[in-house]
C-alpha cells in the first residue's frame, strides 16, 4: 500500500471514532455518564432533575432506629438530623461531565457516588439529649442557687452521668444516610464530662455572695430601715447562657422595688381639717384637726445610689427626703334649725332623746324617719351620754353582757345592730311587744324594721347623739 492510499484508509476509520466521541459527548453533557451509581443504585443517562427526583425519595424513605443503654429512637433522616443535601449529591454525580478527561474516563471506570449528609447540629443535639435521658444514666451539671433561707448563694455539685458521642451519633446516623439505607444502629454510652464543674459553679455564687454581704440601710429621718440578707439576695440575678452560669447582676427593678416599699411605708397621708361653720362663716366645732402629709422625693437617687455601692461591693447608708403635702380646712355649714347636734347640710345623723324614749333620723336639719319609740338604757344600766358615731355593723350576733345584779345574760340572735361607742348600739328587739320606756341594759332598743331601715341608711361614721 502506497503512502497515499495509507492516508486514505486512515482517515476514514479515524472518522466515524471522532463522529462516536462527539456524539457520545453531545449525549451525556447534562445526564449521569455510564457506570455511574448513587448509593449503589445506576443513575446513568438520567437528567440532574431525574437524579435528583431520584435521590429525594430514596431518603425520604430511608429510617433509622438507633439505641443507646435503654432508650432508643426511631426516626426519619431529617427528624433525626442527618438529612441528605440533594443538590449536593446531584453536583457529585455531575461533577464529571465538566471535562473531556472524565468523559472518556467514565468509559472504562465506575463512577459511585455516596449520598451527601449535612448534620443539623441542633437537632442531633435534641435526640442525643433524649436519648441520655431515655436510658436513665443522665447526670447534671453544677448549679448555681439560693441556699433554703433565701440568703446566700450555694452549690450544688454536678452528678456523674453518661452520654452519647456526636461525632459517633454523625457517623452511625450518617452512614445510613450516605447509602441511602434503612437500618438499626447502636452506640455505645461514654462518661459524660460536667459542662460546669463545681469550682466553676463555686466562682460564680462566690461572686453572687459578695454582692449580698454589704450592708444596705436607708433612713427616713427618724428611723433606719435595712435590707436583710434575703432581701439583698433577692435582687440579684444568675444568667443562664445555655445551661452554663453567667457573672451575676443586680436588678435594679427589684432594689427599686425594696426602695419603694420602705417610701410608702414611711410617707404619710394628709389629713384634711373639717369643721362647722354657722351661716357667717363663724367656726361652731372642729369635726377633724388637719395634718400636713409627706410623699419621698428622691426614691430614683436613693436606688441609683443603692445600686453603685453594691456593684462596687460597698457598703451603702442613704436617706430618704420628703416633699410636704399641706393640709387644709373643709367647712361645713351647719344646718338651720334649732339642733342638737351641729350637723352639716345634708349629713346624715341620728338623735336619740333619752328623756323621751325617742329616736329620730335626721340629714343636715330635715327630719328623714322619726321620732320612734324605743327602749334606752334602765335605771341601774344607763345608755351612755354625748355625741358617738357608728363605727361597726352586725347583721345579727349573740349579745352578752352583766346584768345590774352582777349576774350574766346571752341574748341569742339580736339582728340589724349599729354599734356607736362599745358595746352600745342601736338595734332590733323582736322580744319587746311595745317600746317608749327605760328598760335595756344600755343600748337602743328599735322595732326590727326600724332598726334594719337604720342598718341600711346609716354609713359607718354617721353620728349618733344621745342626750336627755
Amino acid at each position: 500500500m502506497n503512502r497515499r492510499r495509507g492516508v486514505v484508509l486512515t482517515a476514514a476509520i479515524g472518522l466515524p471514532l471522532v463522529l462516536a466521541g462527539v456524539a457520545y459527548a453531545v449525549h451525556f453533557q447534562d445526564r449521569a455518564l455510564p457506570w455511574t451509581t448513587v448509593a449503589g443504585q445506576s443513575v446513568v443517562g438520567q437528567t440532574r432533575e431525574q437524579v435528583a427526583t431520584s435521590v429525594k425519595a430514596r431518603a425520604e424513605a430511608v429510617t433509622v432506629t438507633v439505641t443507646a443503654g435503654a432508650a432508643s429512637r426511631t426516626g426519619t433522616l431529617t427528624e433525626l438530623g442527618c438529612p441528605v443535601d440533594v443538590d449536593a449529591t446531584v453536583d457529585a454525580v455531575f461533577a464529571a461531565n465538566h471535562s473531556w478527561t472524565s468523559f472518556a474516563s467514565a468509559l472504562v471506570s465506575r463512577h459511585r457516588v455516596t449520598a451527601v449528609v449535612e448534620p443539623v447540629g441542633t437537632t442531633v443535639g435534641t435526640v442525643i439529649d433524649a436519648l441520655v435521658a431515655g436510658s436513665g444514666r443522665a447526670g447534671s451539671d453544677a448549679t448555681v442557687g439560693l441556699a433554703p433561707d433565701g440568703a446566700s448563694f450555694t452549690v450544688t455539685a454536678p452528678v456523674p452521668g453518661q452520654t452519647v458521642s456526636p461525632a459517633d451519633y454523625r457517623t452511625a446516623v450518617g452512614g445510613a444516610a450516605g447509602d441511602l439505607a434503612s437500618r438499626d444502629v447502636t452506640l455505645t454510652m461514654v462518661e459524660a464530662v460536667p459542662a460546669v464543674t463545681t469550682e466553676q459553679a463555686q466562682r460564680v455564687a462566690d461572686a453572687a455572695n459578695a454582692m449580698v454581704a454589704p450592708a444596705v440601710s436607708v433612713s427616713d429621718g427618724t428611723d433606719l430601715h435595712a435590707a436583710t440578707a434575703a432581701d439583698k439576695a433577692a435582687w440579684v440575678t444568675v444568667p443562664m447562657d445555655d445551661g452554663t452560669p453567667g457573672r451575676p447582676t443586680l436588678d435594679t427593678t427589684k432594689v427599686g422595688a425594696w426602695v419603694d416599699q420602705v417610701a410608702a411605708a414611711t410617707n404619710e397621708a394628709v389629713t384634711e381639717g373639717v369643721r362647722i361653720v354657722d351661716a357667717e362663716g363663724a367656726v361652731m366645732s372642729v369635726v377633724q384637726r388637719p395634718a400636713d402629709g409627706r410623699t419621698a422625693s428622691n426614691v430614683d437617687a436613693v436606688v441609683a445610689e443603692l445600686a453603685a455601692a453594691l456593684s462596687a461591693g460597698k457598703d451603702y447608708a442613704g436617706t430618704l427626703t420628703y416633699d410636704t403635702v399641706s393640709a387644709t380646712w373643709t367647712d361645713q355649714q351647719v344646718a338651720a334649725g334649732d339642733l342638737v347636734y351641729a350637723a352639716a347640710d345634708d349629713e346624715k345623723w341620728i338623735d336619740v332623746n333619752l328623756a323621751k324614749h325617742t329616736m329620730t333620723a335626721y340629714q343636715g336639719g330635715a327630719v328623714v324617719r322619726g321620732p320612734i319609740a324605743m327602749v334606752n338604757g334602765a335605771k341601774a344600766t344607763p345608755t351612755i351620754v354625748g355625741t358617738f358615731h357608728i363605727y361597726s355593723k352586725v347583721r345579727t350576733q349573740t349579745m352578752r353582757g352583766d346584768n345590774a345584779d352582777g349576774t350574766r345574760y346571752e341574748t341569742p340572735d339580736v339582728p340589724w345592730i349599729s354599734y356607736f361607742y362599745s358595746g352600745y348600739a342601736l338595734h332590733g328587739a323582736p322580744w319587746r311587744a311595745s317600746f317608749g320606756y327605760a328598760g335595756s341594759h344600755g343600748c337602743i332598743n328599735l322595732p326590727v324594721p326600724v332598726a334594719q331601715w337604720i342598718y341600711t341608711w346609716a354609713p359607718v361614721g354617721t353620728a349618733v347623739v344621745t342626750h336627755r
